[in-house]
């Protein structure tokens, strides 16, 4: 029987975590990650190595979610020039070993942050979304987004489970190749998906901007979704990757279904806004927490270093205060105001 003893990175964890609240108390207001977040047993592996990092400041840890909300790192077998049938054979083999246990510890995690979010689960009032729960103070930037990420997840692995029963070791193909990122869980995504899924957004949004959107000096403010110029809607469903490609490719658009896609987009950037201000600012994120909050509003990232990126986030969440989300979407960084 697998031991259920504590593990003791985990205690350091804890013990260091409450000597970081009597050091910052002007956060006191904001509740961080509760410390039973990161009290996993020494059986689970599944990213022990963040157990063992101290975080530089509360704010950092009520900023970024666990590791365990991203995947974890895939380590293939090399492979080398001119193998004899059996050594291929073997190479095949364990990289498909390899996928498999990637596979597995990105459901082993989506396991633990399931178990997690049960626990903070009662900080949120009964019949109170966790969105309102984080404007309210009750929740931090971590916990909102493993709430978030966590339910997102577990809505696809139902499907993941079918793909991967009938593709086995060849589920990365056909996720790659076909395109299906939509039904694995972000726990499960290989690298070789996460960067090809960003160089078409990228092209995709570097096309939408050559079509044209606004002029660069104009700073309105649209309000309502519904009263959207056409070319505004299309943009920022491309931008955020909002519809299907293919819709560009027959000629249609669903101008009827984007103004609740773009709503809710910008409901969420807005909140993450607050969260990231109230939680220390963009300085305490972390380089892959600053990647994904950068490509959820529209910003471009291969390529380009962590600081310059830093830098952009700053300057988002700086304009935001004399414009809307809607025009920030609408421009490149660079045109962005200044405050």
């Amino acid at each position: 029987m697998m031991s259920t003893r504590p593990n003791p990175a985990a205690c350091m964890f804890r013990s260091h975590y409450r000597q970081q609240l009597l050091r910052y108390p002007q956060h006191k207001p904001l509740p961080f990650l509760t410390p039973a977040l990161y009290s996993y047993s020494t059986h689970s592996s599944i990213h022990a190595a963040s157990l063992n990092a101290k975080p530089s400041s509360t704010a950092s840890i009520a900023l970024n979610p666990p590791s365990s909300t991203l995947p974890s790192p895939l380590s293939l077998p090399t492979s080398e020039s001119n193998l004899s049938a059996t050594k291929k054979l073997k190479f095949y083999y364990r990289t498909g070993r390899a996928y498999l246990t990637f596979y597995k510890t990105g459901i082993k995690a989506t396991y633990q942050n399931w178990k997690h979010v049960r626990k903070i689960r009662p900080q949120i009032p009964s019949g109170q979304s966790a969105d309102q729960a984080l404007r309210d103070g009750l929740l931090s930037r971590a916990e909102y987004h493993l709430i978030r990420r966590t339910r997102s997840d577990l809505s696809r692995i139902p499907v993941f489970f079918v793909v991967f029963a009938i593709c086995g070791e060849f589920t990365p193909l056909v996720v790659v190749f076909l395109g299906l990122s939509g039904a694995v869980p972000r726990t499960c995504h290989i690298p070789r998906q996460i960067n090809g899924a960003r160089e078409k957004s990228e092209a995709r949004r570097r096309e939408s901007f050559r079509q044209g959107t606004v002029s660069g000096e104009q700073t309105e403010d649209f309000g309502d979704v519904q009263t959207l110029p056409r070319s505004i809607m299309l943009h920022v469903g491309r931008s955020l990757g909002l519809y299907s490609p293919l819709w560009d490719r027959i000629g249609l658009m669903p101008t009827m279904l984007l103004p609740s896609r773009i709503q809710k987009a910008i409901d969420r950037i807005n909140i993450d806004d607050l969260a990231i201000e109230r939680g220390g600012g963009v300085r305490h994120l972390n380089d892959e927490e600053l990647k994904l909050a950068a490509e959820e509003r529209g910003v471009d990232i291969l390529g380009r270093p962590t600081e310059e990126l830093r830098s952009v986030l700053a300057k988002w969440i700086d304009a935001r205060k004399r414009t809307s989300i809607i025009d920030l979407l609408s421009r490149r960084p660079s045109a962005w105001p200044r405050v």
